[in-house]
């Protein structure tokens, strides 16, 4: 039971992780520029959004999120990611098998869901860009694509490789006993 809790707890940690990696891009976009590069003067408050774009001011309240997220953006990725991660290899538990080595060469279907998958990604997020016309919105519905699209595809690599490891230790008995019929 514990390492059941352990197991869904590193899950859920890692996918706090995979939310919180576009957060500074989608929060940039939303209020205008970057605050660590913007500035501070005579108690009004400007991000810069960059690309030779003029400034924008904003509220001090929004100014010192958008700082305080940019400074402490690795550690809202990594910490939930390397502590996620521990718990899912503790909750795997002491028996686990290894990953399945994979082939020399990648199967045909894969390479093609790769690519399927990237158009896919592109595509949505394009037209979210030309319905909404928003840049946080696309920003973050392209995330989302790009980590739907993304873990499909290794799932379905994933469920290959086991199936072709089963295959494969099945095959073995057989294998000896027309060997044992040979000799």
């Amino acid at each position: 039971m514990w390492r059941w809790c352990a197991y869904v707890s590193g899950v859920l940690l890692i996918g706090v992780a995979l939310a919180a990696l576009p957060s500074v891009m989608i929060v940039e976009s939303y209020v205008g520029g970057s605050a660590v590069h913007g500035y501070k003067q005579d108690g009004r408050f400007f991000v810069n959004p960059g690309h030779s774009r003029p400034v924008v001011e904003v509220s001090g309240s929004t100014w010192g999120f958008v700082f305080w997220l940019e400074r402490i953006w690795p550690l809202l990725v990594l910490v939930p990611l390397f502590v996620g991660l521990s718990l899912w290899m503790y909750g795997k538990g002491p028996n686990w098998k290894p990953p399945p080595v994979p082939r020399g060469d990648l199967p045909p279907w894969f390479l093609w869901s790769c690519l399927v998958s990237g158009v896919g990604t592109v595509a949505g997020a394009y037209l979210c860009w030309r319905l909404t016309g928003t840049p946080w919105i696309t920003m973050l519905v392209g995330s989302i694509l790009f980590y739907i699209s993304t873990l499909t595809v290794a799932g379905w690599y994933s469920r290959a490789l086991r199936r072709q490891q089963s295959m494969a230790e099945s095959a073995t008995p057989i294998d000896s006993f027309f060997e044992s019929l040979e000799k």
